[in-house]
């Protein structure tokens, strides 16, 4: 008996193993290795970052990263690589590939030390957090990496594996094997068949739970998650031999305002009315400028319930408007970390980066991105100066991270003194990156799509922020010129997400305008130096009826 039980175990693996390996010989399934052969590509080019390493951690849901910019290997002779790993703040949305962090970082130390040549590759996938980031980091020390850069945080509640993410399905503990078993491709049809496409957007998808509380057990088991993921980057990092950077992630602490303020529990509802009532009043004062007034009513109603995000928010416009600055960061701060709805990392994590550095010196380096651009900040805390909603950066945010880090490999790893008068200026940055306001247009139109979307919707100054954006988006599409309003409008948002320049370039195209769709493709080739061809092909599918 035992020996026919032997038999059929062993058989149903044979068949499993089979079916696997048809699958892959067939080429069905998806290929989740980090860096794949590629050919086609510019001159030296050997591998570049497979679009579908995502499929291991999120399965059937595509989400968008890593950039598939070519690179060689071996790494050649005189090229400082750097591998920057991180969520969608790394990837760059809203914005494009070619105008996130890693290439303007990439920009910066060009700049500051011209004689060197430097190569950033950008490991950044929306939504994914430290569960995932040990596995890029395993697989990225294969690209021979000089320096690993991990600017992340802000997912670890609702990213995949995160302890209050829709985005497994398992518990955490058993997100690896869940993993494991994405990058079979067997597994991989039978989820396909089973996966019934979102029509939400992500932000509506990933959170399961945006009531945790401030120290409460779903927060704590988040920490320590990263703590320990943190760990074993480092462990990787300094197994190959190669520094490691870790970062602190700033967000949006002034004009974002807390998602779900959670109430204490336990008040009756005598007390629930007196606290609305307290807060109407507070805003009636607040409204005439009266911010002595309403700081008084915030200040007592949070006697009554300390742990409100929504009135530590208040008392922190107030504090501003009142010029006490640090007090007035101190409450913006506060009340991010008890903001129910977790999409901006919590003050302790900043300071776990940090522990976690300093008890691992020689290849482990720390940089305070955080405290650094809070201190760049016109306001009180970092607000829409540097970002566009909760925690993405606009350009101007982007660049002034990209200055932080350079400044900091150029004097620490580098070991060169940082010269400001390299630093180009906006209109040069903008023309070393190939910025245009088309780019400006197309992220606005994604932002406005997330603060418009479940949860950020739910901030009492939702409105306001909608409004703002709005704003920006009119003026900006108002000083297009008409034929730039025609061709940008009949786009897709896929088309505007992944390939905007080249589907600009079609647009013209078809009305007739060759000498725009060159300039267009032109621009193309400078961020997409290696797609030129493909892009021109794009040019002329948008050109093409019925397209």
């Amino acid at each position: 008996m035992w020996l026919f039980r032997l038999l059929t175990v062993v058989l149903s693996l044979f068949f499993l193993v089979a079916v696997e390996a048809g699958l892959r010989i067939l080429g069905l399934g998806y290929d989740t290795r980090l860096a794949v052969p590629v050919t086609g590509a510019p001159a030296g080019a050997t591998h570049r970052f497979n679009p579908d390493v995502d499929r291991a951690y999120f399965g059937a849901l595509d989400v968008i990263g890593p950039e598939p910019r070519p690179f060689q290997l071996p790494k050649p002779n005189g090229l400082y690589r750097i591998l920057v790993v991180g969520g969608s703040t790394v990837a760059g949305f809203p914005y494009p590939f070619e105008l996130a962090l890693p290439r303007q970082l990439e920009v910066v130390l060009q700049q500051q030390s011209p004689d060197r040549r430097f190569e950033i590759l950008n490991a950044g996938i929306t939504a994914i957090n430290t569960h995932s980031e040990v596995d890029v980091v395993r697989q990225g020390i294969a690209c021979e990496p000089d320096l690993i850069v991990v600017h992340s945080g802000h997912n670890e509640f609702y990213g995949a594996g995160g302890g209050a993410s829709t985005a497994s399905g398992f518990a955490p503990r058993l997100y690896p094997l869940l993993e494991c078993l994405r990058r079979r491709r067997l597994f991989q049809l039978v989820e396909s068949c089973l996966h019934r496409p979102q029509k939400t957007h992500l932000l509506e998808t990933l959170p399961a739970d945006i009531a945790i509380p401030l120290d409460g057990p779903v927060f704590v088991r988040a920490w320590r998650a990263y703590e320990v993921h943190l760990q074993e980057m480092i462990a990787l990092a300094r197994q190959a031999g190669i520094p490691i950077l870790l970062t602190t992630v700033p967000g949006n602490l002034r004009d974002q305002s807390p998602m779900n303020s959670l109430a204490r529990s336990d008040l009756n509802q005598q007390q629930q009315r007196e606290q609305a009532e307290r807060q109407k009043a507070a805003a009636r004062h607040f409204s005439y400028g009266e911010y002595e007034a309403a700081l008084a009513i915030l200040q007592a109603a949070r006697q009554l319930d300390s742990g409100s995000a929504i009135l530590a928010y208040r008392e922190a416009q107030c504090l501003e408007m009142l010029g006490q600055t640090q007090a007035a960061a101190d409450a913006y701060v506060w009340a991010a970390d008890l903001d129910g709805c977790r999409f901006r990392a919590p003050r302790t994590f900043q300071a776990t980066v940090q522990r976690v550095a300093s008890a691992d010196s020689g290849t482990v380096l720390f940089c305070d991105v955080a405290r650094r651009l809070g201190e760049q900040s016109q306001f009180p805390v970092p607000g829409d100066d540097f970002f566009l909603e909760h925690v993405h950066y606009n350009l101007e945010g982007t660049w002034r991270v990209a200055l932080i880090l350079g400044q900091f490999i150029q004097e620490r790893l580098l070991r060169t003194p940082w010269q400001a008068a390299r630093i180009p200026t906006a209109a040069r940055r903008d023309a070393l990156l190939g910025v245009t306001a088309l780019d400006h247009l197309a992220a606005d139109t994604f932002t406005l799509m997330a603060v418009q979307a479940w949860p950020l919707r739910l901030a009492p100054d939702s409105p306001i922020q909608i409004e703002r954006i709005t704003t920006r988006l009119r003026r900006d599409y108002a000083l297009l010129s008409p034929l730039d309003r025609e061709v940008f409008s009949g786009l897709g948002l896929d088309a505007i997400q992944h390939n905007l320049l080249a589907s600009m370039a079609g647009g013209y195209l078809s009305a007739g305008r060759e000498d725009l769709a060159q300039e267009m493709l032109r621009r193309h080739g400078q961020r997409r130096p290696w797609d030129s061809p493909r892009a021109g092909a794009a040019a002329d599918r948008q050109q093409s009826p019925g397209r």
